[in-house]
């Protein structure tokens, strides 16, 4: 057999028989894993390929692994035929498989606090405010795995070679706060509450964040076990709910904002359907049409109006005044103005909490409806004895509501410099309409003795109504002790 010639492109090798019946090609790609030939009878006379000079050239190169049968059989029986054949691919070598990177895997998912809910005709559609999803953790709580990385899988190529694995790289993890090891050495616990902030190849656990401008489309909505403080405004529609505090910059408009910790912000003007629930105290410079409710003070600089306001705390208003709306403070209210020349329906009660007249009413109408299914039943099928029953609970839950007493109980409004006719004012048992303009510095509290309302010289809020009231009743009772010794004395 003639010497075959060999040349070596630079991509891949070309492997050239050349006999007076044929010339015959073996490409090889540059990494070794495929051959394909190349088949050309000549006009020179000779013979056509066999599949024994097929097979020692195949050896003769050491091509030797992924040999393909069926390719074989095409290339011999088209070069009886007197066929050329081009690029026939007649081995396939094995590719290496490289190995998986190590990988950091997050074991917490979407939490009833990471996403806006979505319900009525609105369940199913697409939220545009859910932007981004925080992965809220309590302590403890695993927050993801770290994966080794695998070795990989060697490979061949057609000259029956091995190609060694690519290991994968180890992922090169930072732990940050908060964060440590679990016993298996591969799992990653929360060692603080909070939200799951990985950075880069960093992993930790925070409690606050910060977001440098507005709250809008692109920020989306805010669900998070932490602090938030926000150095724009959140602009209408969005929701902020977290669990240690909201400070805002700027302006929050038609929004619904709820946090466990104090809530601070400029201003709010809910336009009626605006939200805040606060397990702590509120402080802003303004309150506009917005509904309230919050476990601790809500305190405002400026002014409140045509808002609700529900607190278990004082409600303090510094420069002007509370003006339109309802407002509920268990533990007193104090404003500069209360009401407005133009007499706008301003209703304020203290000295009660609002869960219990939430009760209350609850309580009034569950008898209402009692009473009416009894008066619109025949005779014949009333149950009398059941009837009394369930009317006689109902009142011991009343009475039971009406007793509860708080510490932080104080039936009392302090107006610093005018109380305008027209508002509508509830201390303790007594409700009634100012019906004349009266000028502060005024503290208003309840006459337990007449079933009016004392108009007394003010004092802070500090002082409760109850200890006031006291020391009428006690001057009271001393005039009553006096005016009786002077009857006795007299006759």
């Amino acid at each position: 057999m003639a010497e075959p010639l060999f040349s070596q492109e630079t991509k891949s090798k070309r492997l050239q028989i050349k006999r007076s019946g044929f010339n015959l090609f073996f490409d090889v790609s540059a990494d070794g894993i495929e051959c394909r030939c190349c088949y050309e009878p000549t006009s020179l006379g000779g013979t056509s390929l066999k599949a024994d000079e097929l097979k020692v050239f195949l050896a003769h190169y050491r091509i030797s692994e992924g040999i393909i049968p069926e390719a074989v059989a095409d290339l011999l029986h088209s070069a009886e035929s007197g066929k050329s054949v081009p690029e026939l691919l007649i081995a396939k070598g094995t590719l290496m498989v490289p190995g998986k990177d190590g990988q950091l895997i997050l074991a917490v998912s979407d939490t009833s606090a990471s996403k806006a809910e979505v319900a009525g005709k609105d369940a199913g559609t697409i939220n545009l405010r859910n932007v981004q999803t925080f992965l809220n953790v309590e302590v403890g709580q695993l927050i993801a795995t770290l994966l080794p990385p695998t070795p990989g899988k060697a490979g061949k190529n057609v000259f029956g070679k091995e190609i060694p694995p690519q290991h994968g790289s180890a992922f090169p993890l930072i732990m940050g706060q908060n964060v440590n090891w679990g016993d298996d050495g591969r799992s990653i616990l929360a060692l603080a509450p909070g939200w799951v902030c990985v950075n880069g190849a960093e992993i930790s656990v925070q409690d606050v964040y910060v977001i440098d401008g507005d709250i809008n489309f692109k920020v989306g909505n805010i669900l998070i076990n932490g602090f938030v403080e926000i150095k724009g405004d959140i602009l209408d529609g969005f929701t902020v709910k977290t669990t240690k505090g909201i400070k805002v910059h700027g302006i929050i408009g038609v929004c619904t904002i709820e946090s466990d910790g104090d809530i601070e912000f400029s201003g709010m003007n809910g336009q009626g359907t605006g939200t805040i629930k606060c397990r702590g105290s509120i402080t802003a410079n303004y309150i506009y049409d917005t509904s309230v409710e919050c476990a601790g003070d809500v305190s405002v600089d400026v002014e409140m109006r045509n808002a609700n306001i529900k607190a278990l705390g004082a409600i303090r208003v510094n420069k002007r005044g509370i003006v339109g709306g309802e407002y509920f403070a268990l533990a007193g209210i104090e404003s500069a103005l209360l009401g407005n020349v133009t007499s706008l329906a301003t209703n304020v009660v203290a000295g009660v909490n609002y869960h219990d007249l939430e009760e209350l009413n609850s309580l009034f109408h569950e008898l209402k409806q009692l009473i009416s299914q009894f008066n619109s039943s025949s005779k014949e099928t009333v149950d009398i004895k059941a009837f009394s029953q369930k009317r006689a609970a109902i009142t011991e839950r009343t009475q039971e509501v009406r007793m509860r007493t708080y510490d932080k109980s104080n039936a009392k409004i302090n107006v610093r410099n005018t109380l305008y006719e027209g508002v509508y004012i509830t201390l303790g048992n007594k409700s009634t309409v100012i019906k004349e303009e009266r000028k502060g510095p005024i503290s208003i509290i309840e006459n337990t003795l007449d079933g009016e309302l004392r108009f007394l010289e003010m004092t802070d809020l500090s002082i409760k109504a109850q200890d006031i009231e006291q020391k009428f009743i006690a001057q009271n009772q001393l005039e009553q002790k006096k005016q009786n010794a002077t009857k006795s004395g007299g006759v």
